[in-house]
């Protein structure tokens, strides 16, 4: 069996799919990596993994690229003949399908990962980007029958896409690392960690936000309930803010306009992109997500989870399906710094340890590796056979 993975991020192929694939060659399929030239080839083929780059960026603004990518894809898919081919995210699922459609015999996968920021409200330009998205999958779904992998039902219902789907909820994590027990063996460094970003050793609650620095993440409304719980609480507590400016997105948060609004609070700390957020997690006592973008699931909380973290998030789909019973963190509602505030305050009232402990319980039932591999490994072997 012969299967291309094709993201549009070749860091999200290395974060996200690179374990999947490794996964799939000890299974015995021939695995290929489909993805841009943005630097990440060295890193996915030195695990053994061949890698294909498509020169031409997707995600660029003009229907020029949109085009060039098509063709390029276009060719890589007829000349290597694949039995499946997997596609990730909207544009790839889009385009891709569309191509490989016409082009090969192919079985095609969609795996949709969450519906953006089109789906987070009924405006006038997202109505009308909500209704060019599902018309365009349900056009590819009419077509050319893919098979749809999502990540939490609602987006099923959002597309309108029931038949030849299947819900398998995110995409679980490198578990590797992040483990509490690996990091437990690595005391040292988190202490040196702590001291280089200013965190006292012990008595402090710490929390803790990863994502892209987009607006509909949260993080403005994170920042002003932390700033408003700081005032309520004698619990010294501290937020690590890590996160990566996306030049190509309209919402994108400059880091220098986040130095601007947590100026003068020593508790609140900008710490930019990291390698080492399983120290971080492994330091810090809650993650917190506020988003209201609309995710698949979102892999910090995944993370987080595996990790042994309490969680605190939205009421989101792709979100609220991993507090499901309030046992391991606290669901607030989207767009409010009151819920923030009273989230932060209330979770400091109880047990943390706790409410890891059911985090890391819950990921293990329904988000490992060992559920989620070997469930999209059944698919690809049902559609060959």
């Amino acid at each position: 069996m012969k299967i291309a993975l094709v993201e549009n991020f070749g860091a999200d192929f290395v974060g996200a799919r690179l374990r999947f694939a490794l996964f799939l060659q000890k299974n015995g399929v021939d695995v290929i990596a489909i993805i841009p030239q943005d630097g990440h080839y060295e890193i996915i083929n030195n695990q053994g993994i061949r890698v294909i780059e498509v020169g031409a960026n997707i995600r660029g603004k003009g229907i020029a690229n949109k085009i060039n990518y098509a063709k390029k894809l276009r060719s890589i898919l007829k000349s290597e003949k694949f039995d499946i081919v997997h596609f990730y995210r909207l544009q790839p699922n889009i385009i891709g399908t569309f191509v490989s459609g016409i082009s090969t015999t192919s079985k095609i996968v969609n795996h949709v990962t969450g519906l953006g920021v089109a789906f987070i409200d009924k405006s006038s330009k997202n109505l009308l980007l909500q209704f060019l998205i599902k018309f365009l999958y349900q056009f590819n779904n009419y077509c050319f029958s893919p098979y749809t992998i999502f990540q939490n039902k609602q987006d099923t219902y959002d597309l309108g896409i029931h038949k030849k789907a299947i819900c398998i909820e995110g995409s679980a994590v490198n578990e590797s690392k992040f483990n509490k027990e690996v990091t437990k063996l690595k005391e040292e460094e988190i202490l040196n960690l702590k001291k280089e970003i200013g965190l006292p050793v012990e008595g402090a609650k710490v929390f803790l936000f990863v994502s892209r620095l987009l607006k509909e993440k949260g993080i403005l409304e994170l920042i002003e309930g932390f700033v408003a719980a700081q005032k309520e609480t004698d619990t010294p507590i501290y937020l690590l803010l890590v996160g990566w400016s996306d030049e190509e997105n309209p919402s994108s948060v400059k880091p220098e306009e986040l130095e601007q609004l947590i100026k003068g609070d020593d508790k609140i700390k900008f710490l930019g992109k990291r390698s080492d957020v399983d120290l971080l997690l492994a330091l810090s006592d809650v993650s917190i997500l506020p988003t209201y973008y609309r995710e698949g699931t979102p892999r910090f909380l995944l993370e987080s989870m595996a990790m042994g973290n309490a969680i605190i998030t939205t009421d989101m789909p792709g979100c609220n399906h991993l507090i499901p019973t309030g046992e391991n963190g606290e669901l607030i509602q989207p767009k409010s710094v009151s819920e923030v505030k009273n989230a932060i305050l209330h979770i400091l009232d109880r047990d943390l340890i706790y409410l890891g402990v059911k985090s890391n319980e819950l990921y293990q039932e329904k988000f490992s590796e060992n559920k989620v591999y070997p469930a999209i490994l059944d698919l690809y072997k049902s559609l060959v056979n």
